[in-house]
């Protein structure tokens, strides 16, 4: 009877473990492993999904710098430039150019309210060489027109030609204003008709041509170009 007793106990105490046990893999398993697994599963796609997520903003948004820059144009391309006293693009209304500078900061030619000059140069060109001079002294001068906004484009760039590349030729030169940099196809060139080096056209505030020109120019030229068609 004893041996009896004591086995039934033996037994249920073996149980009793049996359960303890099952409840403590149950506790471990499908409590703290599984919240903690969840967790740091959670916060690892969370980091990683915001670190690929800021990147690639980061990378479709950034520009890399360089001496070509894609450009988008808006609006009705103007003719190629044959005869500056018979422009058949006076008065159209000029594309709108969407681009970026050499290092990459984005740059848009469009009305602002303000007659604009928007001169096309290329750096191997000796006339723009001897042109870009000019144009400083007769801003230092003051007698620029002072509500004239002026931007310069960096085009027909060449890796073989003298002064590569143009974005220190620009520094070189000391030119003061903001300049584009034109894509390889020279985009921007074609979309203002451009025929000529350096090319220089004039634009009111809404972005009408009021006239164009190329090649070199003294002080005393441009200032007359500028009066005859901007408003004292």
């Amino acid at each position: 009877m004893t041996a009896q007793k004591n086995q039934t106990k033996f037994i249920a105490i073996g149980v009793a473990a049996a359960i303890a046990a099952i409840i403590a893999v149950v506790l471990v398993v499908g409590g703290g492993g599984s919240s903690s697994s969840t967790t740091n599963t959670a916060a690892d796609v969370s980091l990683t999904d915001e670190t690929e997520s800021t990147n690639s903003v980061a990378t479709g948004t950034a520009t890399a710098a360089g001496e070509y820059q894609t450009v988008e144009a808006t609006g009705e391309i103007l003719s190629g430039l044959e005869d500056p006293n018979n422009d058949p693009a006076r008065g159209a209304v000029a594309p709108v150019l969407k681009g970026f500078a050499f290092d990459g900061t984005p740059l848009t030619i469009a009305p602002t309210g303000k007659p604009k000059m928007v001169v096309f140069l290329a750096h191997w060109c000796s006339h723009c060489n001897a042109e870009v001079p000019r144009l400083i002294e007769w801003k230092n001068s003051g007698t620029m027109p002072g509500d004239m906004e002026v931007i310069g484009v960096s085009t027909g760039a060449r890796d073989d030609a003298p002064n590569w590349p143009p974005s220190q030729w620009v520094v070189d030169k000391g030119w003061p204003w903001p300049v584009m940099a034109d894509s390889e196809d020279q985009g921007a060139a074609l979309a203002f008709g451009v025929s000529g080096y350096p090319g220089l056209l004039l634009l009111d505030g809404d972005g009408k041509v009021l006239a164009r020109r190329s090649g070199e120019a003294s002080i005393e030229e441009l200032k007359a170009w500028t009066q005859e068609f901007l408003p004292l």
